[in-house]
């Protein structure tokens, strides 16, 4: 049971061990604990011990995933990092979070593919399907240093110029939790899109401080939506995605932006983490969002990392992905928009949600 638990999580919270311990004694009831209210608690303890134990025989033979939270304080070390500080693990449901070497290679082998990868990167036309499959083949090399050291995103893009292609962004997300981003991301937000523009249109009648961005957002959506054949489907996600941090009573324009040409040097607009939208004079704008930008660049740790994606929303998607792939956290302005869009368009983790966005789940699903 030890092993099937940590297939699924190598370090489950407290509520995924009741669960366990709950399943464990709904398949065998005569394990149920007379007395207890769950009818599980021992276990539940049990399999946090059992768990404990199989992850410390695991780090001792160098299994990746728990050797990287190895040597942490103990009675030998006593002046080590605690414990339960700061664990190496997965946060949003990563199902490969810190795999294995491919059998038969070691690091130097793979640091071979590596420098292949950054040399056919520097010509003009790239063997595309080739960096994809040295790509493919250092997925663990790569993960290992992004996990255990941590670098700046300006190290990986020396080091990891073919992360920051497009499709190997939605490729990287992929071989990560075996999803697909764009394709599962689209479906939901898509097929959520009626729901969400009528609780717009809800919020729009309130004396709110959001309900005049909302209008601004439907007016918008509403003169464009039928004028732009078949951008309609770019107008309407954008319309969506520019409100849905409202919804959750947050402030986008830190994350989200928008500037002429010549504003690019202007401080403050290569800001930490962003989408920033590069129009001209005439471009039309749904609640702050351009329907079609010159382009959109994408925007880390206060550089530019990548630019001319196709629509707003897919530089979102990007940023999803590129935020899996080099293991950063949400921007903490809309920090809860993201775990949303990640818990109820991805299904990623189960995990519990806080209020205001449990609530709009269920208004969603209403």
């Amino acid at each position: 049971m030890a092993w099937t638990i940590f297939n699924s999580k190598a370090y489950p919270s407290d509520r995924q061990f009741a669960k366990a311990a709950e399943a464990l004694v709904t398949k065998h009831p005569c394990l149920k604990e007379p007395g207890s209210k769950s009818g599980c608690d021992g276990w539940k303890n049990s399999l946090k011990f059992k768990m404990g134990n199989y992850r410390q025989k695991l780090r001792r033979v160098g299994f990746p995933e728990v050797a990287v939270n190895g040597g942490r304080r103990s009675k030998h070390r006593p002046d080590n990092e605690h414990a339960r500080s700061n664990i190496k693990g997965a946060r949003r449901a990563e199902v490969n979070f810190l795999p294995n070497f491919p059998q038969g290679e070691d690091e130097a082998s793979l640091e071979k593919q590596r420098l292949e990868m950054v040399h056919e990167m520097t010509k003009e036309n790239r063997d595309l399907p080739l960096i994809n499959q040295h790509m493919q083949k250092t997925f663990a090399l790569r993960r290992q240093e992004i996990v255990q050291s941590s670098p700046t995103v300006e190290h990986l893009r020396t080091r990891w110029p073919a992360l920051f292609l497009e499709a190997q962004v939605h490729a990287e997300f992929q071989r990560i939790t075996n999803q697909s981003l764009q394709q599962t991301f689209y479906s939901a937000l898509d097929h959520h899109t009626p729901r969400l523009l009528t609780l717009f249109r809800e919020e729009e009648g309130k004396s709110t401080t959001h309900g005049g961005k909302f209008s601004s957002i439907l007016r918008v959506y509403n003169e464009q939506f039928t004028s732009q054949g078949e951008n309609n489907i770019t107008v309407a996600r954008s319309a969506v995605l520019a409100g849905l941090p409202l919804l959750l009573r947050k402030d986008s324009s830190d994350v989200f932006k928008i500037c002429e040409v010549g504003e690019l040097s202007n401080p403050g607009i290569l800001d930490g983490v962003s989408i920033l939208s590069v129009v001209g004079q005439h471009n039309e704008v749904v609640g702050g969002m351009p329907i079609r930008p010159a382009h959109v660049s994408i925007v880390l740790e206060d550089k530019i990392v990548m630019t001319n994606s196709r629509s707003w929303p897919d530089a979102l998607v990007v940023v999803f992905g590129l935020l899996f792939s080099l293991h950063l956290n949400y921007p903490k302005a809309l920090g809860s928009t993201f775990e949303f869009m990640q818990k109820v368009f991805l299904n990623l983790d189960d995990g519990k949600l806080k209020p205001k966005r449990l609530a709009l789940k269920y208004e969603l699903l209403a």
